[in-house]
């Protein structure tokens, strides 16, 4: 019986078993017929997908892609950002492998990995055990604009509780709307929030107002310019984003972004004083506490 086949099966014969986040996207990213190995690499590179939108690569190189087969796309995206074991090879896997791959992982986000069980039954199960810690570990703040008619157009999240701290700038759709039967901020925004979340990435603590307004947080426009990181799909762009293009590529304006979705990196220029900061905050409307705002600027 192939992994593919026996993690079906498992699922059909445990109906009681309770559902971990994103199980069923993990599930499917198991080639057909997969190895052990190749299953590992798939699983594994597929949870962090679900939290690292946009995770930039941190070496060259292939990686171990000997025997991946299916798989050898999730083995070098592994290999790229440091998330296998050394010495770690498709053929040679097995249980304590497993257990180190998901290590490595969860201790990004200083949170331990449940014990890896052999064979591969257990393996869906404990990649999504897995990424619920590091899930509810992340410390993520969503900064978002709205137009005249509430409706989104800038997203820019603070992502620093991760291994390679930076911004995401998410495209913004124009269809996702504010509440406007909400009276508070907080349920005002939950529309927003929801559309934007993913099944492992999810947004609470927020911050909205004008877009002229939010980009006050980031940049000096005219002054400051855009480090690219990384961005989801992958595409050719420039390392760095002049000042007089900024804003466009903030709110996915620019050319330079068709069909990316997320955008990492960070900003690069004068940082906004004070003064700046408390304008934007007595203009915009937040749920974010002194105490939260401090561990989400914290980095593991």
């Amino acid at each position: 019986m192939t992994v593919r086949a026996l993690l079906l099966t498992v699922a059909v014969l445990l109906p009681w078993a309770t559902a971990q986040v994103c199980e069923a996207e993990l599930r499917a990213a198991v080639p057909p017929g997969a190895s052990e190995g190749q299953a590992a690499a798939a699983l594994l590179a597929r949870a962090v997908e679900l939290i690292e939108p946009a995770y930039p690569e941190r070496r060259g190189g292939s990686g171990p892609v000997a025997g991946a087969g299916s798989a050898a796309e999730a083995v070098t995206y592994l290999h790229r950002r440091r998330l296998l074991p050394d010495g770690w090879t498709v053929e040679g896997h097995g249980p304590e492998a497993w257990g180190a791959m998901l290590a490595r992982f969860a201790a990004g986000y200083r949170v331990a990995a449940p014990a890896a069980g052999a064979g591969p039954e257990a393996m869906v199960a404990e990649a999504a055990r897995t990424l619920q810690a590091v899930a509810n570990a992340v410390r993520p703040v969503a900064v978002f604009a709205v137009d005249d008619l509430d409706r989104l157009t800038l997203f820019v999240v603070v992502w620093n509780w991760t291994p390679v701290p930076r911004l995401l700038v998410m495209r913004p759709d124009a269809e996702v709307r504010l509440d406007p039967s909400a009276g508070d901020s907080g349920a005002r925004a939950a529309p927003v929030l929801a559309a934007m979340s993913g099944c492992a990435l999810r947004f609470h603590h927020f911050l909205f107002a004008s877009e002229e307004v939010a980009l006050r947080l980031f940049l000096e426009q005219g002054s400051s310019s855009f480090e690219v990181m990384a961005s989801h799909p992958p595409r050719d762009l420039p390392r760095t984003i002049a000042p007089d293009e900024v804003v466009d590529l903030l709110t996915f304006r620019s050319p330079r972004l068709a069909g990316v979705r997320v955008l990492s990196g960070g900003v690069v220029g004068p940082n906004p004083g004070f003064g700046a900061v408390l304008g934007v905050l007595l203009r915009a409307r937040t749920n974010l506490s002194l105490e939260v705002a401090m561990r989400a600027l914290s980095i593991p």
